[in-house]
């Protein structure tokens, strides 16, 4: 496993801002999205972390921010941010006009970057400097502690078209592949109701030839998260000079999976498709989670896996600072794991936008729920650090919600606890 380590290195200063030396460093890959897929047997390919070959975002920003209106997983109006990334573009294009060929034809410098390689990650460490204000707990507002030093927010900004080159090994046939080819063409794609209209990769075929770059568009750009407990920079951090580190994590392991389909220019949701072969190629976006810490503090992630569907679990990670005694939850990723028995899809009907927890993991009640882009619960009673069964209010179509409003119960499994700051 990889992940992207943002380094952060406060100074000394007489009054009650701080200079803070920004050290972005290494990256990898995690999950998101539903769609329609097939209910009838087919071929399915998943990866693992060395089967996604390159990954490129045009990353416009990374953030930590103190305040923030939020519209859906949208946002505005920030405050009191820090800025870990800031593309050097010079002329950006429009976000709402950015189409998939523009994006194929774009090699400007600091646009793209690949966040498998060691290339693209150099890009990253660009050392910055910025003055950050700090204050302290100013009292309560409507029962809720206003913090004018915390930080309660982690954004990435991007632009929707991406760029991947990745094998999915075939379920159940060793040494074969679906590979992602050169785009041919682009069809138009959904418009969703109240987003932007996208279109779908038409490209060559997955089954023979040798593995290209595709470059393909999601429905959004960005990804936010909202830390269950703010963190805060105080003026005693200043004083000792404290070093803070920002650790932007996902999990590259089954980021994506590939699967014949009936028609893949018909699916509603199919970003990429190969017509030659029916082949949907199923890409999520990254959503890369911050999670900030101090000297001698690491972070960490719980990890279960839930029983989905025939032949497949659903991965949960939850990940936390273990400097946190309450260890609240700050990045969440979730991905379909197959066995080798699998031969139908399984598109995701688990939202992780947002996240809220009842009880404790100290008294050994923590109860989380992951919640959609309204705040509706979509998987609700996860008991952390222990087996159990959560009920999933079906929010989305699929392979196990056949109707939108039912309830259905899934066992899962803790797996256990693990290291994933590596200093």
């Amino acid at each position: 496993m990889r992940w992207l380590l943002l380094g952060v290195l406060l100074c000394g200063c007489s009054d009650s801002s701080a200079k803070i030396r920004l050290v972005p460093n290494i990256v990898a890959g995690a999950q998101a999205g539903e769609g329609d897929t097939p209910t009838s047997e087919s071929r399915i390919g998943s990866g693992l972390a060395v089967n996604l070959k390159s990954l490129k975002y045009y990353v416009t920003s990374i953030q930590l921010c103190r305040e923030a209106q939020l519209a859906g997983t949208g946002f505005s109006a920030t405050e009191g941010c820090i800025g870990l990334y800031e593309s050097d573009s010079r002329d950006p294009p429009d976000y709402n006009e950015y189409t998939i060929e523009e994006a194929q034809a774009d090699d400007a410098p600091g646009h793209y970057i690949d966040l498998m390689t060691a290339d693209g990650q150099a890009a990253l460490r660009r050392p910055v400097t910025l003055e950050v204000e700090v204050g302290k707990e100013t009292g309560v507002d409507g029962g809720a502690p206003q913090y004018e030093g915390a930080y309660k927010y982690g954004m990435i900004n991007f632009y929707r078209p991406i760029k991947v080159t990745a094998e999915f090994p075939i379920i159940g046939e060793p040494d074969k592949y679906f590979r992602t080819r050169a785009l041919e063409r682009i069809e138009p794609g959904p418009t969703l109701e109240g987003g932007f209209n996208s279109e779908k990769a038409v490209i060559g075929d997955t089954l023979s030839g040798p593995t290209e770059e595709t470059t393909y568009m999601l429905n959004n750009g960005g990804a936010l998260f909202v830390f269950q407990k703010p963190f805060v920079i105080t003026q005693a951090d200043i004083d000792a000079q404290t070093e803070i580190k920002v650790d932007l994590v996902f999990n590259p392991d089954n980021f994506g999976q590939a699967y014949e389909s009936h028609n893949c220019l018909n699916e509603q949701y199919s970003a990429i498709c190969d017509p030659l072969n029916n082949v949907v190629i199923d890409m999520p976006f990254v959503r890369m989670n911050p999670v900030p810490r101090k000297n001698g503090e690491k972070t960490r992630k719980e990890t279960y896996l839930m029983d989905y569907a025939e032949h497949s679990k659903l991965r949960i990670e939850l990940y936390y600072n273990d400097g946190d005694t309450e260890a609240g939850i700050q990045g969440i990723d979730t991905a379909v794991i197959y066995d080798e028995d699998a031969t139908v899809p399984n598109n995701k009907v688990i939202a992780a936008d947002f996240v809220s927890q009842n009880g404790s993991v100290n008294s050994n009640d923590a109860s989380v729920t992951l919640m959609d882009y309204r705040h509706t619960p979509n998987l609700q009673g996860l008991l952390r650090r222990q087996d159990g069964t959560v009920s999933i209010h079906c929010l989305f179509p699929g392979t196990i919600c056949q109707n939108v409003g039912t309830t259905v119960s899934r066992a899962y499994k803790y797996v256990g606890d693990s290291m994933v700051s590596t200093d």
